[in-house]
Formats: structure tokens, C-alpha cells, sequence
């Protein structure tokens, strides 16, 4: 369950707004194959990074409206 907390500012606009997750790469056997091992893991760490990043933005959302991105996890 969200704790509400009264906050003395709103966050600009920009920041309330829901992280947008982008569908990825295709998970074909044969197109992994072909990706070299040091490109894989550079991507994958991307990967990682936008994800957390994109979680951090949806609760700074939530914390200043509950429930506003809670379909986006």
C-alpha cells in the first residue's frame, strides 16, 4: 500500500510522467548467435541501466500521485 506524503512542490511536468519502455530486441536464437560476447554484455548492461532508471522515474511518479504507473512495471 502507497504512503501518501504532503509535498511543498510539484515536480515539473517532465518528471511526472510514466517511463516509456521501448518493446527490445528480437529474441531470435539465430540473431544472438551473430552478436559478438563483448557487444552482448555492453547492450545487456544498457539494458539494466534503462531499466532502473526507468523504475526510479515511475516511483517518484507514484510517490507524488499512487497508482499512476503501476501498470507500467
Amino acid at each position: 500500500m502507497p504512503i501518501v506524503v504532503p509535498v511543498k512542490q510539484t515536480p515539473p511536468a517532465e518528471l511526472l510522467d510514466c517511463a516509456e519502455r521501448p518493446t527490445g530486441l528480437p529474441e531470435d536464437a539465430d540473431l544472438v548467435a551473430q552478436i559478438p560476447t563483448k557487444l552482448r554484455a555492453g547492450i545487456i548492461r544498457l539494458a539494466r541501466a534503462f531499466g532502473a532508471n526507468a523504475s526510479r522515474l515511475d516511483r517518484l511518479v507514484d510517490w507524488n500521485a499512487p497508482g499512476t504507473c503501476a501498470g507500467a512495471k
